[in-house]
């Protein structure tokens, strides 16, 4: 079996980014590794995720993990692709690559970022995810076109 297909959930919990990462999944027969990046967060060396504010204090939001579990448990509850989530921190193209490196995965898979105001602002700022995976690791990236309502 080829390695996994890898997936950045998106913050929004959006469904249709797993759901049809599973979809490219199943056609190339392997499984999926859906990944959530918290980016108030940094890796610390024993593995954990630890809050940048360190007023935060623990675990940073595991609300959102639940949450993000609960989403792509919903998304792909009727696809036949092996999944997991894997929760980590810090920036999201580097932690994407990272990740595609410890599980040798076949291809990256990211949404599209948002249209609107916020995601202008975002890719003024620092760019899209994609656009970074795209320009510094070799693994191919599929990017994800938003879906127009009432269309998935």
């Amino acid at each position: 079996m080829a390695g996994p297909v890898l997936v950045g959930v998106p913050h929004d919990h959006r469904p249709d980014v797993p759901r049809r990462a599973a979809d490219l999944a199943a056609r190339l027969g392997t499984d999926l590794v859906c990944v959530v990046v918290d980016e108030g967060a940094v890796r610390a060396g024993s593995g954990g995720v630890v809050p940048v504010d360190p007023d935060a204090g623990g675990d940073p939001r595991p609300e959102d993990e639940a949450g993000a579990r609960a989403a792509v448990a919903g998304a792909l509850r009727d696809s036949p692709v092996a999944w997991r989530l894997e929760r980590t921190a810090g920036d999201p193209a580097a932690e994407l690559a990272r990740l595609a490196d410890v599980h040798d995965a076949v291809l990256i898979v990211v949404g599209a970022r948002r249209a609107g105001v916020r995601g202008w602002a975002t890719h003024l700022v620092g760019g899209t995810v994609a656009g970074h995976l795209i320009h510094d690791q070799p693994r191919p990236v599929v990017v994800l076109p938003d879906v127009p309502a009432g269309a998935a």
